[in-house]
């Protein structure tokens, strides 16, 4: 059973967002670029891993998806765990393209000419299963079988495996074949280890724990916030121009009529901005003629808020993104 699911990065949905608002020539787009792949990458890999997930039965694990967790000064991140009385495994999705060799004290990826090394992914397992254990000794779990695996996402991606590292030899597999190997966890730890009260504990434990990793792109990549295109976008012509009148939003360029084209734009704002507006700060963002038609707006989004009518602060609403 699913209990956190898989969604879209919040960072990947920033990122994206800002990438549609910048000029085409802005000396920081191509680094932009790069991270959303990345991003976008890992994501995938994911909804690969996912797919098999879904043909776990359904009673045997509680799936988390994409969790953060802290311990001691700083975080580590889980992409896949699965917890059920038996024990949990914790999946780390790779979906890199080209060949990858796999050596005890590194992961080689080979691409198109370009040659990357990376952390052997079988210590960062490692390192996170002991993170793992040392949190869950902190909040007094009983001990519990704690295992993992390297899913390899892309079947086009050669996977060599140094000879003689038969840890890796167990430990990688290619997305395909991962429900195989889930199900010889569960039948190798073949032996309740919790019970219902403590697999209970374990998974508010995890939820409430769990911290978003949340990146100011706009500090990361030194992105002045007058370098944002603002401004409502036409969904047909894409030109930042469009007018709000008479409850409507009209394009001045293709005269395309909408209702709600606002709506991506104020998503916007609260990915690249803040997660609040006052009414100044709106209407020069959505390029409103007056302080008054912005009141009238706004108040037909229903938005919560704090303040009087001059001072007013408007917030985001829960799951408006």
């Amino acid at each position: 059973m699913f209990v956190k699911d898989l969604t879209i990065p919040l960072n990947l949905m920033k990122a994206e967002a800002l990438e549609n608002r910048m000029h085409p020539n802005h000396p920081k787009l191509l680094d932009l670029k790069l991270f959303i792949k990345t991003l976008r990458s890992g994501y995938n890999g994911e909804r690969n891993i996912n797919y098999y997930l879904g043909q776990i039965p359904p009673k045997r694990y509680l799936i988390f998806h994409d969790l953060r967790l802290p311990y001691g000064k700083g975080y580590f991140q889980i992409d896949v765990l699965l917890l059920s009385p038996r024990g949990i495994l914790m999946i780390d999705g790779k979906n890199h393209s080209g060949k990858l060799t796999i050596e005890k004290n590194q992961m080689i990826q080979d691409y198109l000419g370009n040659r990357v090394i990376y952390e052997n992914p079988i210590a960062q397992a490692h390192r996170h299963n002991l993170l793992l254990t040392y949190f869950l000794e902190k909040h007094k779990i009983p001990p519990v079988p704690i295992d993992s695996l390297v899913a390899i996402c892309k079947s086009s991606t050669e996977v060599c495996i140094s000879p003689e590292y038969t840890v890796a030899e167990k430990k990688v597999c290619r997305v395909s074949d991962l429900l195989r190997k889930i199900d010889g966890f569960y039948h190798q730890h073949n032996k309740n280890i919790l019970d219902h009260k403590t697999i209970e504990k374990i998974k508010k434990l995890l939820i409430k724990n769990h911290t978003p990793l949340i990146t100011d792109l706009l500090q990361k990549f030194a992105i002045h916030k007058t370098d944002i295109i603002t401004g409502v976008q036409c969904p047909k012509c894409l030109q930042f121009a469009m007018k709000y009148k008479r409850k409507i939003w009209l394009c001045p360029t293709c005269q395309f009529i909408s209702q709600d084209a606002y709506i991506d734009a104020i998503k916007a704002y609260f990915f690249l901005y803040a997660p609040s507006f006052t009414n100044m700060e709106i209407r020069t963002f959505l390029h409103l003629p007056s302080t008054r038609l912005t009141a009238y707006f706004i108040s037909s989004l229903n938005f919560p808020f704090t303040g009087a009518t001059k001072g007013r602060i408007y917030y985001q609403p829960e799951n408006f993104l």
